[in-house]
C-alpha cells in the first residue's frame, strides 16, 4: 500500500513524534510511507518526506489574516486556505496514495479544509491527537461543553494555544461540521478511549472511530540499571528522583503550576525533580534539588532520564495519550498522574502506578506522598510496567492495527479501478513544493 500521512511537524512535539513512530513502524512493514510536512527536521528515516512550506504570498495573507477580524479578514483567509488547498490537491493528484491518513494540522496554520481535498482523493484517517477536529479551534476544552451544541464567541480559553479571535469561533466549529457531514466515509483514529467517547459527542457521532493507542519501539525504550542512569546524567540524590516531561513546562495545562505547589507539600526531603522541556521550572524551593536537561530530542538521553527516576510526574489537568507516560513505562517506571484523559488507560492502580483522586496540588500531593510511602516499602512495579507496554503499546502492534484499518477502507474502493503509478519523487529525501 501506499499511504500518504500529513502532519505539521516531521518530529518535533508530541503529535509528531505519535506520528513519526507510526510511519516508521508501518515503513518496517514494507509499506510505502510519504509524509507532506511543513517543518521538517534533518534526519534519515524509512518514509519519504515532502514539504510543503508556506509560499511568500501565503505568509502575508497569514499575517493579515492575524490582524483584521472582520469580514476581511475572514476574505484573506479564504484565500489563504484556497491556495494551501491547490497544492494539496496537486500533490494528491500526482501521488496517487491507497490511503490518506491526517494528523495535527494546527501548528502550521492548516485549516480543516484539507480534509475535504483529502477526502476526495483516497479513503481518509484523521488521527486525533487532541479535540481540535470538533471544537472551534481549542485543542482541549477543559470543563466546556460546548463543542456539542455550537462553540461561540464565549469560550473560555481563546488565548491558549492555538490562539483564536472570539468573533471567528462559531464559523470555525460550524465549518468542521459541515466538513464532517460531507464525507461520511472519513474515520477517525482515537490514540484513547476518552476522546473516543469525546469525538462521539460531536460531529463524529455518525462516523466510524477506531481507538488506536499510540505505539513506540519497545527496543529503544527499555529498562536499564538505575544506577548506571544516574551516573550518566550527573545525578546524585539522597531522596527520591521524580521525573516532569513536557514540551514546554510553563504551558497551563501541563500542570507545572500544580506540581510546584504539590511538591511544597511533600514531607519528603530531599527530592530531586528532574525536568525534561522548555521554560525551567523555578528552583527556589527548599529542599528540593532541580535537575534540568531542557528540551530533549535524542532518545538515549531520554531513556537514561526515565531509568534514572522513581517516578514520572504528570500534573496535566488535561491530556490526550502522553507519550512520557508510554515511555516511562517501557523503561519500568511508574506514574503519578491525574485520572484525565486517556491517562487511566495507561496509569493503572497497582500495576502502572498512582491516579490523584482529583485536580488540585492537595491531591496530587497525597497522591505522591502515597507512591513514594510505598515505594520506600519495597513496592516495585517496574516489571508490571514493562509488562503493559509489551502487551498493548508496541509501535509494531500498533502498526498492525492501522493496517488492518487501511485495508478494510481500502476494499471499500470500486473494483477494477488501478491506481496510476506516480511519478518518482527523486532522490533526495526532501522536496519543497
Amino acid at each position: 500500500m501506499r499511504i500518504v500521512m500529513i502532519s505539521d511537524l516531521e518530529t518535533s512535539g508530541g503529535a509528531a513524534i505519535a506520528a513519526s513512530r507510526l510511519a516508521d513502524a508501518l515503513a518496517r512493514t514494507g509499506t510505502e510511507v510519504i509524509r507532506i510536512v511543513s517543518l521538517p527536521d534533518s534526519g534519515n528515516h524509512r518514509w519519504t518526506t515532502v514539504v510543503l512550506p508556506w509560499h511568500f504570498q501565503e505568509k502575508v495573507l497569514r499575517r493579515a489574516t492575524r490582524k483584521f477580524s472582520n469580514g476581511l479578514g475572514m476574505y484573506v483567509k479564504t484565500l489563504l486556505v484556497s491556495s494551501v488547498c491547490q497544492r494539496i490537491n496537486g500533490l494528491m493528484k500526482e501521488l496517487r496514495p491507497d490511503v490518506i491518513n491526517i494528523h495535527n494540522l494546527h501548528a502550521a496554520g492548516w485549516g480543516p479544509e484539507l480534509v475535504s481535498v483529502c477526502a476526495g482523493h483516497a479513503p481518509t484517517v484523521w488521527t486525533l491527537h487532541d479535540m481540535w477536529s470538533f471544537t472551534g479551534g481549542c485543542v482541549y476544552s477543559y470543563d466546556c461543553r460546548k463543542f456539542v451544541s455550537g462553540c461561540d464567541a464565549f469560550c473560555p480559553t481563546p488565548t491558549e494555544y492555538p490562539t483564536r479571535n472570539p468573533k471567528l469561533i462559531a464559523e470555525a466549529w460550524e465549518l468542521r461540521g459541515r466538513i464532517l457531514a460531507e464525507h461520511e466515509d472519513l474515520a477517525a483514529v482515537c490514540p484513547s478511549q476518552w476522546l473516543a467517547q469525546e469525538s462521539q459527542r460531536s460531529f463524529w457521532c455518525s462516523h466510524r472511530a477506531e481507538v488506536i493507542p499510540n505505539g513506540l519501539p519497545l527496543d529503544v525504550y527499555l529498562p536499564v540499571d538505575q544506577g548506571l542512569a544516574r551516573a550518566s546524567l550527573g545525578i546524585h540524590s539522597r531522596g527520591p528522583v521524580l521525573l516532569v516531561v513536557a514540551q514546554t513546562l510553563t504551558v497551563h495545562r501541563k500542570g507545572g503550576d500544580i506540581l510546584l505547589k504539590a511538591l511544597q507539600r511533600i514531607p519528603n526531603r530531599p527530592i530531586t525533580l528532574v525536568t525534561m522541556g522548555n521554560g525551567p521550572l523555578p528552583s527556589a524551593m527548599d529542599g528540593v534539588n532541580l535537575r534540568p536537561l531542557g528540551y530533549v530530542q535524542d532518545e538515549r538521553t531520554k531513556v537514561l532520564a526515565y531509568n534514572a527516576a522513581d517516578l514520572l510526574v504528570h500534573p496535566a489537568p488535561v491530556d490526550n495519550l502522553p507519550n512520557s507516560v508510554i515511555e516511562a513505562m517501557a523503561c519500568g517506571t511508574p506514574c503519578v498522574g491525574f485520572a484525565v484523559g486517556g491517562v487511566p488507560d495507561m496509569v493503572r492502580p497497582g500495576q502502572t502506578g498512582w491516579l490523584a483522586e482529583e485536580i488540585s496540588p492537595q491531591a496530587f500531593a497525597r497522591a505522591l506522598e502515597v507512591a513514594l510511602g510505598e515505594l520506600n516499602h519495597g513496592v516495585d512495579l517496574r516489571g508490571s510496567c514493562r509488562a503493559l507496554a509489551e502487551d498493548e503499546y508496541g509501535s509494531d502492534l500498533q502498526a498492525q492495527r492501522y493496517l488492518q484499518l487501511f485495508r478494510s477502507l481500502h476494499s471499500k474502493v470500486v473494483r477494477g479501478i488501478q491506481y496510476p503509478v506516480s511519478k518518482e519523487l527523486g532522490s533526495s529525501r526532501h522536496r519543497a513544493l
